[in-house]
């Protein structure tokens, strides 16, 4: 009865909301960027009259003059090679501030396009004019800008590709790049350069100024270069919004409260010496120092799967090291043909079969699924229970979410700047407009080229499988049969419609074929976030956990012949999921066949080899590498996973923003700057995990049951501070494990 009602307000909530945005013009996939900046203050500025002067007097100021030339691009370096783009000096630009008697001269910052057809097609030399100063020379445009060559424009063009499956999967939203790569691409190339203007000019206004005063009206000014003005930026130029005031208000408040918990725990324990105990749960909830202890020791209940601490955490860090490989391309990138050319090398194959880590996550959640709910209440108990078994789940990954949402929507905004801001001004506003699908967790299906925190497409997929995941449960709690029946139905079923809808549209295997990155947008709505077609790995992590259910507290003899024989069937697999990224990725590659079984049945196989690592694992069959997932160094980041996924995107939107020039791409260079994004996602996951994520978990507990009941004095008496105080890690742990 509850999932029905719970059904019927999200179909409701997504059909007022949908009908609200699309009569707010958000019809299409891509939001418009220029509204998270104050475009009033753009217009406000604008004084033809007042251009007109501050021209002139620059051009017979050359000092001035000289700070406008400065902070503006040149002829990129690299041209030839497929550098098309040169950022000026940003910072420098906005800084400009001149005053001369009652006349202000201020930077602004504008990016200008200027089509490269039109530049070699009528470059002509410059005429003999006296109107033209003898210090100044115009050389002709095509020894400027040589044409360039059939390979560099192909190069140019399937990494314009590769930077549109960046938007993609980043929800970046395209304003450096067009959606739609024309078919005469060639003629449709553009050289972008930073030009510093002053404020109350328009950009194009300058540049006819000076073909004016430099050119006079010859007929070479009218074939000139055009130019087209991109955007333009100016100090301040971020408005308040709703979400600013929201944010400044909720987490102050946090603040306080943070501050208030903190000083009474304290106070309590060093001031009055009072045990654990006796303190109230509720006054320090939010309690920095007990939060901290508590989420910084590692005692692992009788029971527990160590092994996948280091599993979920190893996988965290193949995601946020894929992530910056992706967002890079988000940048303009120096060395195009180098990163077209390591697309398709051999060593680019662990960033690109990174996708495949996701399946890795659902797995874990189809097993704890079944390993944390079976065999702990009846089936009639589970089936009354059904709204506390959702409940819980929405319950404990909400406060997180709900936060980083708000900050990705305000302050994230504000905490950087540069020429390639754009970009996460429109995430930003995605946030402020999709806030609510993300809330629902229908974000998949509702408008997926729009989803607010782009990476969260997974929670919404496992949330949804999580809420069908009772329809199986149901089945687990009588006979072994009759559950086996149910798992394997389920997951035959799984990979019918995964199998039905890989071969109904022949996409590549590969999400970033710079050969068929056109097929992205299709590709990431029809199968990529589709919760049919992602389906496999969760049910067969519900298969591994019923048996690591069935096995718990037993001793497995397994063959030593066979136990090796499985392990290497379990690498090879793994490896085919990995490796067969190569062969895929290349130009030549046209084996649509592949591509299918893959899309069919990668994520299940990966699933499978993922799931017998975890059991051999835990029966002792694991050597090693149950040793190496078991360390305790694996603990800290296997709690922080969560957080640390909310977060590393914006802090690596913030990166890629405050940008100030061209990026020039090696490994070394995107190894280097992921180690950055993984610090910085480390220190924002742990801070919002005391602050917000413990908290909230504890008033969960407190509302729902579960914690803050005292026990009797005597048995309080008998048990010493130590024994609690041990007692509340675990708890937590068990919390953690409900997350990704």
């Amino acid at each position: 009865m509850f999932s029905k009602v719970f059904y019927f307000i999200v179909f409701v909530l997504t059909l007022v909301l949908e009908v609200r945005t699309q009569a707010g013009g958000m019809g299409g996939m891509i939001i418009d960027y220029a509204e998270a900046f104050d475009q009033e203050l753009y217009e406000s500025v604008i004084d033809e009259e007042k251009c007109d002067e501050q021209l002139e007097f620059l051009s017979n100021n050359s000092d001035v003059s000289m700070l406008f030339q400065d902070a503006t691009g040149k002829i990129p370096t690299g041209f030839l090679s497929g550098n098309l783009a040169d950022l000026g000096d940003y910072h420098q630009c906005l800084g400009i501030r001149h005053v001369d008697r009652d006349m202000e001269i201020d930077g602004k910052y504008c990016m200008m396009q200027y089509p490269l057809k039109q530049m070699q097609e009528n470059a002509t030399d410059a005429p003999d004019d006296t109107t033209i100063p003898p210090n100044i020379e115009f050389p002709n445009i095509s020894d400027i800008f040589p044409p360039l060559s059939n390979r560099t424009l192909e190069d140019i063009k399937q990494y314009r590709m590769v930077q549109r499956y960046a938007q993609g999967i980043s929800g970046a939203g395209g304003p450096f790049v067009s959606r739609v790569i024309p078919v005469n691409f060639a003629s449709a190339m553009k050289m972008t350069i930073g030009t510093c203007v002053p404020k109350v000019c328009r950009a194009k206004q300058v540049v006819k100024y000076f073909q004016q005063k430099y050119l006079g009206n010859t007929d070479w000014r009218d074939n000139n270069v055009t130019v087209e003005e991109f955007f333009c930026r100016l100090p301040n130029d971020r408005p308040f919004s709703i979400a600013d005031y929201l944010a400044i208000g909720i987490f102050s408040l946090i603040g306080a409260i943070t501050v208030l918990s903190t000083s009474y725990d304290l106070f309590q324990k060093f001031a009055l010496k009072k045990k654990s105990s006796e303190v109230s749960t509720l006054y320090r909830s939010f309690s920095v120092y007990t939060n901290t202890r508590r989420f910084l020791t590692f005692s692992q209940p009788a029971g527990s799967l160590e092994c996948v601490d280091g599993i979920r955490a190893v996988s965290m860090l193949w995601v946020i090291f894929g992530h910056t490989y992706c967002l890079t391309m988000l940048t303009f990138v120096q060395n195009v043909q180098a990163v077209k050319q390591w697309l398709t090398s051999f060593t680019s194959v662990w960033v690109n079969s990174a996708p495949i880590t996701v399946d890795t996550f659902f797995l874990l959640s189809g097993v704890l699924c079944v390993y944390t709910v079976v065999g702990k209440i009846t089936r009639w108990r589970f089936i009354t229970s059904l709204h506390m078994f959702y409940l819980y789940r929405i319950l404990r990954i909400l406060p997180l979410l709900a936060a980083v949402i708000l900050l990705q929507a305000s302050l994230f905004h504000r905490m950087s700047d540069g020429p390639m801001w754009l970009n996460m001004g429109h995430m930003v506003l995605m946030c402020r407009r999709r806030w609510w699908s993300a809330l629902l967790h229908v974000q998949n299906y509702v408008k997926p080229m729009g989803i607010c925190l782009y990476q969260t497409w997974y929670l919404s997929v496992d949330l949804q499988l999580y809420l069908f995941s009772p329809a199986v449960l149901v089945w687990l709690f009588g006979s072994q049969a009759v559950a086996w029946c149910a798992l394997g139905t389920i997951i035959m079923v799984s990979l019918v419609l995964s199998t039905t809808f890989s071969f109904l549209y022949n996409y590549s295997a590969a999400l970033a074929n710079p050969g068929r990155v056109d097929q992205f947008g299709d590709y990431f709505t029809d199968y990529y976030i589709n919760t049919l077609t992602r389906a496999p790995p969760f049910f067969v992590g519900m298969m591994y956990g019923y048996l690591l259910l069935r096995c718990k507290g037993r001793k497995i003899r397994i063959n030593k012949i066979l136990v090796w024989v499985i392990w290497v069937m379990a690498f090879l697999l793994m490896a085919f999921c990995i490796f067969t990224t190569y062969p895929v990725m290349q130009e030549d590659f046209h084996l649509q066949a592949l591509d299918n079984f893959l899309n069919s049945y990668m994520r299940a196989i990966w699933a499978l080899a993922v799931g017998w690592l975890i059991f051999a694992c835990v029966h002792g069959y694991g050597g090693p590498i149950n040793w190496f997932l078991s360390l305790q160094m694996w603990k800290l980041p296997a709690r922080l996973s969560y957080a640390m996924y909310l977060t590393h995107y914006p802090i690596m939107m913030v990166s890629n923003g405050s940008m100030v020039g061209t990026h020039f791409f090696t490994d070394g260079n995107t190894i280097y700057r992921a180690l950055g994004d993984l610090a910085f996602a480390t220190i924002a996951a742990f801070v919002l995990s005391i602050t917000i994520d413990a908290p909230c978990s504890t008033l969960q507990k407190l509302l729902l049951g579960g914690a803050g009941k005292k026990k009797p004095e005597e048995k309080v008496k008998v048990e010493s501070q130590n024994n609690e105080e041990k007692k509340e890690p675990e708890e937590k742990m068990q919390d953690e494990k409900t997350n990704l």
